[in-house]
């Protein structure tokens, strides 16, 4: 899916792996407020450790070029009681590529390739993140709840927004 500007929307590949591992580290480093995770959760996968991640979970890259610039994904549910669910995960844009459409591109690859498998997508986003609650609930997320002190960072403790959006009967 193009955006124009040289921008692009593509399913990543096992091809991609290293690149999103690299991204997603970003992330977690540069905003590790916004995330619950910390770069040394995940710094030690294993390159095929990542590709697997790729090959089960739905995961989207922002390309500008060769250059992958955003990244979110969903992770249907594994079990029978709840594979009608997914989990939406990961999403980060580098900074310069916030504003210009396309975390809302990702949203509508994610949520087109979740009404075919699933009836609920849920996330967490940390309850602070105006701006990323505002794009979840632009795209029909609804709070369930909160979940005091879900994360802990040098001391301090932050509260995480359970939230949902019902596919069923849209």
């Amino acid at each position: 899916m193009g955006l124009g500007g040289g921008l692009e929307i593509r399913r990543l590949a096992q091809a991609d792996a290293r690149d999103f591992q690299r991204l997603r580290l970003e992330g977690f480093a540069l905003q590790a407020r916004e995330f619950r995770y910390a770069p040394e959760d995940e710094a030690h996968l294993t390159e095929s450790e990542i590709e697997a991640r790729l090959a089960r979970d739905f995961v989207l890259g922002a390309f500008d070029g060769e250059a992958l610039v955003g990244i979110a994904g969903v992770a249907r549910g594994a079990g029978v009681k709840t594979a009608h669910k997914a989990l939406l995960f990961g999403m980060y844009l580098r900074r310069d590529y916030r504003g210009r459409g396309v975390g809302d591109a990702l949203m509508s690859r994610l949520i087109e390739e979740a009404r075919g498998s699933v009836e609920i997508v849920t996330l967490t986003v940390m309850s602070d993140n105006a701006p990323a609650v505002a794009l979840y609930r632009r795209w029909g997320f609804q709070s369930y709840g909160i979940e005091p002190r879900a994360v802990k960072q040098d001391g301090l403790y932050f509260d995480e927004m359970l939230m949902s959006l019902s596919l069923a009967g849209r």
